[in-house]
């Protein structure tokens, strides 16, 4: 007994450290399948998006901070000195800014759905070479049921969810950078806090990963047989009622409705959990490092706020972040079961073609 009690925690945290990895092979997969000009083009578009972005906040820093100065402190001017502050420049280098985010965001939005389609187009054709030229043996061996199924779910997870997944990923993570950049930029002495910051957020969402899916996947498995019973009560309602039996479907009801509220409710509370508790690290760090150094080495207040209103989205973007990896981590499951029909030996044919 207790060496079968061993093999099943060794089996167990084998599991955990499978589930707890990312697919990294299914994702090469599906970066390779887009192409050597596609995947540079969609990177480019996104760093350039995201620095004209913190670009713009920047510049409505100095904006402010110089109209404030010019405001609060006339009197230490001359009276022949005294002029109203011009906003034109900040104002054409502001419109700038924008117009050139504006189409950097939609050269990002046409390169990511251009690389979903490539993707999609290439592994579909692949899939579907493979299944023709495939031998007698694999159809006997093979379930009709799982081969529609990759040319159908797996298609459309391809085809659908991973390229809106892919560029929410990449929008988060990319914000994140820049916010914690930004943050750097104001007050140096953030540098100190956050090694330790990455590596404590690094685990976090190593093991939130894992629980954010299974109670992603709970919801799921207990929101199914509350929309059924739902379903089925609106269409038997006649019978129901004849043979009264109502105060039972109701007490079943709400069984299947409390079912699914703790499963809800516990991954509410998951995500609240890491959003606060990052969030809340972040914010305090960078609130005492740029206060100290507002007061000792003469930080403008524009940069000051600059900086911890990046921190107060820091806590936003890595909740988004993680989750946009749970997810993609779902989906490549879809890559990586066509990766394995797509290794399927051709039928050995000598005749003509």
């Amino acid at each position: 007994e207790e060496v079968t009690e061993s093999d099943d925690e060794d089996n167990l945290s084998s599991v955990l450290h499978q589930r707890a990895k990312m697919p990294w092979r299914a994702c090469g997969k599906y970066l390779s399948a887009a192409g050597i000009l596609l995947l540079p083009l969609l990177l480019l578009s996104q760093l350039l998006k995201h620095t004209v972005m913190v670009a713009i906040d920047y510049c409505l820093a100095l904006w402010t901070e110089h109209a404030i100065s010019v405001k609060i402190e006339p009197e230490t001017k001359n009276c022949s000195q005294c002029m109203e502050f011009d906003h034109s420049p900040y104002s054409k280098v502001f419109s700038i800014l924008c117009c050139l985010g504006i189409i950097l965001c939609l050269v990002t939005s046409i390169a990511v759905e251009w690389t979903g389609l490539k993707v999609t187009k290439k592994l579909h054709s692949s899939l579907l070479n493979k299944i023709i030229l495939a031998p007698m043996r694999f159809f006997e061996t093979t379930p009709l049921g799982s081969i529609l199924n990759r040319f159908s779910a797996d298609c459309n997870t391809i085809d659908q969810h991973i390229p809106a997944t892919l560029e929410c990923l990449s929008r988060s993570t990319l914000l994140c950078v820049s916010a914690l950049a930004v943050i750097s930029y104001v007050t140096p002495m953030f540098l100190i806090a956050l090694v330790p910051l990455a590596i404590m957020c690094y685990f976090i969402q190593k093991y939130f990963r894992v629980a954010s899916r299974d109670l992603q996947q709970l919801d799921d498995s207990t929101q199914l047989p509350l929309l059924s019973h739902f379903s089925e009560t609106v269409e038997g309602l006649t019978t129901i009622r004849a043979f009264r039996y109502e105060a039972k479907f109701r007490q079943k009801l709400l069984e299947y409705t409390d079912s699914n509220n703790i499963a809800s409710l516990f991954l509410t509370a998951a995500n609240r959990w890491l959003e606060e508790y990052i969030g809340a690290c972040v914010v305090l760090i960078a609130a005492v490092t740029s206060i100290t150094s507002c007061l000792y080495n003469k930080i403008t207040s524009g940069l000051v706020g600059l900086g911890l209103t990046y921190a107060l989205m820091v806590s936003n973007y890595l909740n988004w972040m993680v989750r946009n990896l749970a997810d993609m981590e779902i989906q490549l499951g879809a890559v990586k079961r066509i990766n394995g029909l797509l290794k399927t030996e051709a039928e050995n044919y000598e005749g003509l073609l």
